[in-house]
């Protein structure tokens, strides 16, 4: 792979965990976290496409359908692992103690 598609396939990941982190929402760590899946996904799918001999949807060298499949199963799969959201450490300080009543 040259270094020009390899650069496409990063902006082209990164979009697709951005875009990801757009509507399923989520800190600054799942952001990262996002990103770096759709990475290793993207480049996983085509790696597996390129074994494959699929040339689907192919720009260059970059077999993009199945860095695509690869790279939305990687994020599908992250968010389940990653669980729901917590809330912010910050908010559970701000509870008032119970007061008693006489």
């Amino acid at each position: 792979m040259n270094p020009p598609n390899l650069f496409l396939g990063i902006l082209i990941a990164t979009s697709c965990g951005l875009l990801f982190h757009l509507f399923r929402g989520g800190s600054a760590a799942r952001l990262g976290l996002f990103v770096l899946t759709a990475w290793v996904a993207f480049f996983i799918g085509h790696l597996v496409g390129t074994w494959l001999n699929l040339d689907i949807l192919r720009i260059g060298t970059l077999n993009l359908l199945p860095a695509f499949l690869a790279t939305g199963i990687g994020l599908f799969i992250a968010n389940l692992l990653a669980g729901p959201e917590r809330k912010s450490v910050r908010n559970r300080h701000k509870r008032k103690p119970p007061t008693r009543k006489s």
